[in-house]
């Protein structure tokens, strides 16, 4: 998939060259603008769950003006769907796009947009973002809003509010604001608010008393905030508090324990994580998951993420074909990463059960679930491992048709976003994705894509297997550049 004549290229001229060479390339698999239709197709209706066949789906400009039973206009391109499955374009709520490698200086946008796009996912939530990178999000947005570049629609968190110490290595604390009472607690959400940030993020090792605060201000502020349950907090205290969402199921287990109020505030060692997990107490993890729904908070689970932790070693994991769509030097550190316990991976599998356990244990008490990845962490491929996260929900026991909506219309309910986006209908945006298969027999037909809407532009197979083609070669001209640091995903 790689393009070896680019190879001396230097990387900003590459990188120039195939934003604008694909950006406003009209030829033959290149994207397509102007009014479309998709006639005879099968729509996956994402909100019943059911299939409404025999369609023409007509979009002009970026919107879908109309779904007809007839044949299409006769001024409009006609794309023939017939044996295709239209999916809305899908939602990763949990990515980073903008701090791949933030302490050598390089970002990875070019790269993760194409990723995206080809994989079907038009809009992202991006987990760690400091001021500079909120700006940079909304100047990336208006290019690809104005169909000058390629790439999801992002939504730009704060950057990380954590304690003090705060949980990363001195060499990241310069993107953690960290807090050690309730007026900075207060003035950090003040600031982010000020940058532009859609929500606030907490971390781990936020004291009860900042928590509070930040819950406090965030709720005056009007400004959602979402994140890890801090370790000296409890998931219900986090969901009574406000929370919007709850990432990577963290806080869970601790709050699952019979043993928490005597656990919780234990200095961690192994012996105290033992026993936490044997003292998992699934009835008062089901009251859990219930005021979870009670309050409207959601979680992400990130499960493609734990998998990776847990199963690092299997084939499917390790050597995952996707994995080349990335930098090699990245995917080689990831087999010592610290992140991976490779003392007790027994200990990982048994907990990785256990959250798909979870998982349906949230979506049986009618808590919000969401679809997200967390890439930059081991062996989590933007874009193909949103495809692995739907097929996780399935392996955990729900439908194809929930995981489908963990990733579409139930993420646009949550943004606020459901009249405007989330499933195919008249007036929405124009993000589909057209599948060769049919995702509510079998969720990995998700990866079996023939062609992506993004914004109202058309991107027929060729033109994606070039962006994937572009993607793995800009990830090979950074591994040259690449000064031996490790990836500081969260």
């Amino acid at each position: 998939m790689l393009l070896p004549l680019f190879e001396d290229l230097p990387r900003k001229l590459l990188v120039l060259f195939l934003v604008l060479g694909l950006a406003g390339c009209t030829s033959a698999g290149g994207p397509r603008s102007g009014g479309l239709a998709i006639a005879g197709a099968t729509i996956v209706d994402v909100v019943a769950g059911g299939l409404v066949e025999g369609k023409t789906v007509v979009v002009e400009g970026k919107k879908i003006t109309g779904i007809l039973g007839g044949p299409p206009p006769a001024h409009l391109r006609v794309i023939d769907g017939r044996g295709k499955f239209l999916i809305p374009g899908l939602w990763d709520m949990h990515v980073h796009l903008f701090n791949h490698n933030r302490r050598a200086g390089t970002t990875n946008e070019e790269a993760h947009f194409r990723l995206y796009t080809a994989n079907g996912v038009t809009r992202v939530r991006d987990m760690w973002s400091v001021p500079a990178e909120i700006a940079m999000a909304r100047q990336w947005q208006q290019k690809v809003e104005a169909g000058a570049a390629i790439g999801p629609y992002v939504y730009p968190s704060s950057s990380i509010i954590d304690g003090s110490p705060v949980f990363f290595e001195p060499g990241v604390a310069g993107s953690v604001l960290s807090v050690k009472n309730e007026a900075e607690a207060r003035q950090a959400v003040r600031d982010m608010k000020a940058a532009g940030a859609d929500f606030v993020k907490v971390y781990w090792t936020l004291s009860p008393e900042a928590y509070r605060a930040i819950a406090d201000e965030s709720r005056q502020a009007g400004l959602p905030f979402a994140g890890h349950v801090p370790f000296l907090i409890s998931a219900f205290e986090a969901s009574e508090s406000g929370q919007a969402t709850i990432e990577h199921l963290t806080g869970i287990l601790e709050t699952c324990s019979s043993r928490e109020e005597e656990l919780r505030f234990a200095e961690w060692s192994e012996a105290i994580d033992a026993a936490m997990f044997a003292s998992f107490d699934r009835e008062k993890c089901r009251r859990l998951f219930k005021t979870f729904a009670s309050n409207g908070t959601w979680n992400v689970p990130t499960l493609v993420l734990h998998r990776g932790l847990a199963l690092h070693d299997q084939p499917h994991v390790a050597k995952n074909p996707d994995l080349d769509y990335l930098a090699p030097q990245m995917v080689a550190e990831w087999s010592s990463s610290p992140q991976i316990d490779r003392a007790h991976d027994e200990k990982a599998r048994q907990r990785f059960r256990l959250l798909l356990d979870l998982v349906a244990d949230l979506a049986a008490a009618g808590a919000g679930l969401m679809a997200g990845t967390d890439n930059n962490n081991p062996y989590v491929v933007p874009g193909f491992a949103l495809h692995d996260e739907m097929a996780l929900f399935v392996e955990a026991g729900l439908s194809p048709a929930a995981a489908l909506r963990a990733a579409t219309i139930d993420p646009a309910r949550f943004m606020k976003l459901d009249g405007e986006t989330g499933s195919i209908e008249a007036g929405k945006a124009a993000d589909i994705v057209l599948l060769d298969a049919n995702p509510l027999e079998d969720i990995r037909n998700t990866r079996k894509i023939h062609a992506v809407l993004r914004n109202g532009t058309y991107f027929d197979r060729q033109a994606l297997d070039t962006m994937l083609a572009e993607a793995a070669e800009i990830e090979r001209q950074r591994d040259k550049e690449w000064l031996g640091e490790k990836p500081n995903g969260n």
